[in-house]
């Protein structure tokens, strides 16, 4: 009788195990003594396998100087974006000679930089009052915040790239420059050669490392999107301090360029974006309205020659943006001839969206759906279905964080999406790109895309089909 209990309990405990994991999306955790704070960033920095982006007034403790250095000599990319007055002083950013592979930008403002921000492995933010520095007291009152919220974690990204992109590269004749050294080293010894030279009527916009870019007469840089990705895109062989250096001249600079549409809307925000992609790389581009007339019959598969200003370059999340744009040319895609009873049989991996006029892209973000269907909206069941109508069966392009993945021969994979709370979205993928899909794992952020085909309702998720990953592993 004693042993039939144990086992009873013993299956109790197993069964509560799968019945009532918490549902928590996230972890956040607060600190407010300089020790713990001090610690818990030092404890990120050693855990981290893939980069660090940091933005702060400046850097002047020692153990975070060293934890930064190994984590280099590891493979972790560092970037660090720091206020002008302060980085262009002696310190240890500047005169530690093992800290030249950092890549450091400095803000040219007149106010001060009061950010104290820095992003692990895209996973992990903390964000407060606290100061990387030595002389930090130990009865000072500071607070740090350390999470990993997704929606949290995408907006400071975004915002530590803007301002990575805004800063430049200090004055190698001032002697604070952590790419002092670098320079002469880089300008030794070229890593790639993509020279055209200048031609009778071109100017040149940037001649380094091997690389020569010039402008047309007509304004434009003289390359089509494969040359200019070779130097800027995420396999270029050169530096990202290089690409910065040479950015920031291209920077403004109008280029004309091919390729296909990916999407193409009108959001109150945004107003009129279009995606286009190259191969394995795309291009995002902010429309002029006034040129409306040029792209009001573009529409998904379109060959287009586009033009507009380079603004940011190409990240292994975000794609090259384009502003002030305009559709020079456009060329009809020939839609393929639907596939017969036989032919579906023959090939049940074929999904259905190709026996569709085109694919209707959707400019809405995760946030403008949820705040229509998802929990805090104030319309009914009722009125949500009438409004899922207008959206169902459009395609979406959004950012998260996997959470889980589901292969299944019958049904294929399955892949979950944090978004707000664990398991927001769910998308489905077809077994042809199963090789992609285990090339992620979960924990990691990622550009992903899908038809919408369920509304979120109770506990379920919104529903995806037809899924891809965008971002490039």
């Amino acid at each position: 009788m004693r042993w039939k209990r144990v086992y009873i309990s013993v299956i109790l405990g197993i069964l509560g195990m799968f019945l009532f994991v918490p549902g928590r999306a996230f972890s956040s955790e607060a600190y407010f003594t300089p020790m713990e704070i001090k610690g818990q960033i030092l404890r990120a920095i050693e855990e981290c396998k893939e980069s660090i982006d940091i933005a702060v007034l400046d850097i002047t403790s020692k153990d975070m100087v060293n934890a930064l250095m190994k984590a280099q000599e590891r493979g972790v990319r560092v970037r660090i974006v720091v206020d002008r007055k302060r980085a262009l002083r002696k310190g240890l950013l500047s005169n530690q000679d093992k800290n030249k592979e950092f890549v450091i930008k400095v803000l040219i403002q007149k106010g001060i930089m009061h950010n104290n921000f820095a992003i692990f492995d895209c996973k992990l933010l903390t964000t407060g009052s606290y100061y990387w520095n030595e002389n930090v007291g130990k009865f000072s009152r500071d607070n740090a915040i350390f999470t990993d919220e997704t929606q949290l974690l995408v907006k400071y990204q975004r915002e530590f790239d803007r301002l990575f992109h805004e800063g430049i590269t200090p004055d190698v004749k001032k002697p604070v420059s952590i790419a002092e050294e670098k320079a002469e080293k880089m300008d030794e010894k070229p890593t790639v050669n993509i020279s055209k030279g200048v031609a009778t009527g071109e100017r040149s916009v940037v001649s380094n490392y091997g690389v020569v870019i010039t402008e047309t007469s007509d304004g434009y840089i003289n390359m089509n999107f494969e040359e200019f990705n070779t130097i800027f895109g995420v396999a270029s062989d050169l530096t990202e301090e290089q690409k910065e250096a040479m950015w920031n001249r291209c920077m403004g600079k109008r280029v004309k360029w091919c390729g296909k549409v990916n999407y193409i809307g009108w959001g109150l925000a945004t107003g009129w974006m279009l995606g286009v992609t190259h191969g394995d790389t795309s291009a995002e581009i902010k429309l002029n309205s006034d040129n409306k007339s040029h792209f009001s019959d573009v529409k998904y598969g379109d060959t287009v020659t586009y033009t507009g200003k380079l603004d940011s370059r190409v990240t292994r999340i975000f794609p090259y943006k384009l502003n002030d744009g305009d559709i020079l040319k456009h060329e009809n895609t020939t839609l393929p001839k639907p596939l017969n009873t036989s032919e579906l049989a023959a090939n049940p991996y074929i999904m259905p969206v190709s026996q569709g006029p085109k694919k209707i892209f959707l400019v809405e973000t995760f946030e403008d759906i949820d705040n229509i269907f998802g929990k805090g909206s104030n319309l009914s069941d009722a009125q949500k279905d009438e409004a899922w109508g207008k959206y169902k069966g459009k395609y979406v392009s959004w950012m998260g964080q996997i959470v889980y993945k589901n292969i299944n021969v019958a049904s294929g994979m399955r892949i979950g999406i944090m978004q707000k709370e664990r398991g927001d979205v769910e998308v489905k993928v077809g077994v042809a790109k199963k090789n992609k899909i285990l090339k992620f794992q979960e924990g990691e952020m990622m550009l992903y895309t899908g038809r919408l085909t369920e509304r979120c309702g109770g506990n379920s998720p919104y529903i995806l089909e037809d899924g891809d990953i965008i971002t490039i592993k």
